[in-house]
């Protein structure tokens, strides 16, 4: 037994190395100038890139050089590991893969000017057929890739039981999150799971990290299940920290002080200080909500811009690099989102450019080799309200694709 639980525990350490590495490869970041991209179902106040077949996906992004750009938008289908499909286009794509982006509105009454892109699918040019990874890209008038976003259409063939439990060693149950897994197949034939069958559970619907399992731990007739307590862990981490730029005049959570300079305004978040001790509060796990008190008929249009400037202070481990995450910027901690060490007041300081919004964000660390941890400054505990979601890929012996047959979401403050 104890080789089989050791060969276990190592393919599921290759299989997350191997998924994060090629999705973030995959991945093209915005230019300056365009900004509040979104793609997800929708959903208030937690929306998901991850959305069922055939139902709506919402995508929008501004471009605040305020011109009518001409881009266009392409559908890229990939597997579960995020290598690009072998399929043809017109195997997952009813319609058009490429189409003009047409749906264009400039920004009224703003003191930055924008131009809004907004784009629903499915629409009368494009259908996608099959569930999968997909990336969505923006093209330019040349028919260059501006930037990207992924997105994961699922299938409910089977039925998917997911739990967060307390993890069962005590040295880690104030910090760790325990997952257990169940396929219900209810009589649908899946064959050779070991090589055929991948499961990915998604921390806050952040698609850069995942756990990854394929051999179930027991099996019960129709019912298989994953019980791997010494490996199926998340970090609890901490609540998001939060603040609002909704008025541009008035009172604003999580905002020291808010100044206009000589073209927009500049809103300063309480400064961050490392976070030792578990602080309770219902956040919306890293989200954020356009928000804008001045708004009278569409906030997408009518929100302003402002310079929001984040300061830390505290010591940072060595050789490590301080950002500031959350879905604004698909937790991706590029160069933009990096602090700088200010040797005049003596804190780390990062300004986003951002939309009037209510926001979730955190604060990661980055070392040298680009091992990301949320841990560092906002700690590690349990009791952490965070949402899982469990995404079932199946590729049957002889397909030329992988579908994804199973979903399900859980969140912690159901732990058992």
């Amino acid at each position: 037994m104890l080789p089989k639980i050791i060969s276990t525990f190592l393919t599921l350490i290759i299989s997350i190395q191997i998924g994060q590495a090629q999705l973030s490869d995959l991945l093209i970041a915005p230019p300056y100038y365009i900004k509040t991209v979104k793609l997800d179902n929708g959903k208030q106040p937690k929306s998901s890139p991850i959305i069922k077949l055939g139902h709506r996906l919402y995508f929008s992004f501004d471009d605040l050089q305020a011109d009518e750009k001409e881009y266009s938008y392409q559908i890229k289908r990939y597997d579960e590991y995020w290598q690009p499909s072998i399929l043809n286009e017109s195997e997952f794509i009813d319609g058009f893969a490429s189409d003009v982006i047409t749906d264009i509105t400039q920004s009224t009454g703003t003191l930055q000017s924008y131009t809004h892109y907004s784009l629903t699918l499915p629409n009368d040019n494009t259908r996608i057929l099959l569930s999968g990874n997909y990336m969505l890209e923006v093209l330019d008038e040349d028919g260059e890739t501006v930037f990207n976003k992924p997105f994961i259409l699922y299938e409910e063939t089977i039925n998917v039981g997911l739990q967060v439990k307390w993890p069962n060693d005590v040295r880690i149950k104030d910090e760790m999150q325990m997952i257990d897994l169940v396929l219900y197949k209810s009589g649908y034939t899946i064959q050779n799971e070991s090589d055929n069958l991948l499961i990915k559970v998604f921390q806050n619907n952040n698609l850069n990290q995942s756990l990854q399992f394929r051999q179930p731990t027991f099996y019960q007739g129709d019912r298989w299940l994953y019980h791997e307590p010494q490996k199926a862990l998340f970090d609890g981490i901490n609540e998001f920290r939060r603040f609002e730029c909704k008025d541009l005049r008035g009172f604003n959570y999580g905002i020291a002080h808010k100044e206009l300079s000589d073209q927009l305004y500049d809103f300063y978040v309480y400064t961050a200080t490392p976070r030792n001790h578990y602080l309770y509060y219902k956040d919306i796990d890293g989200c954020y909500i356009l928000a804008a008190n001045q708004a009278f008929d569409d906030v997408n249009t009518e929100a302003d811009y402002v310079q929001v400037h984040f300061t830390y202070k505290g010591d940072l481990p060595d050789h490590q690099k301080l950002y500031v995450t959350g879905r604004f910027n698909d937790f991706n901690p590029t160069e933009q989102a990096a602090f700088k060490y200010n040797e005049d007041t003596g804190v780390y300081e990062n300004v986003q450019l951002l939309k009037q919004a209510y926001y979730d964000y955190i604060l990661v660390t980055k070392d040298v080799q680009g091992h990301i941890n949320p841990t560092t400054i906002e700690g590690n505990f349990s009791q952490t309200e965070n949402d899982y979601t469990a995404v079932v890929y199946y590729k049957a012996p002889g397909a030329r694709y992988t579908k994804v047959i199973g979903y399900a979401t859980a969140s912690s403050d159901q732990m058992k």
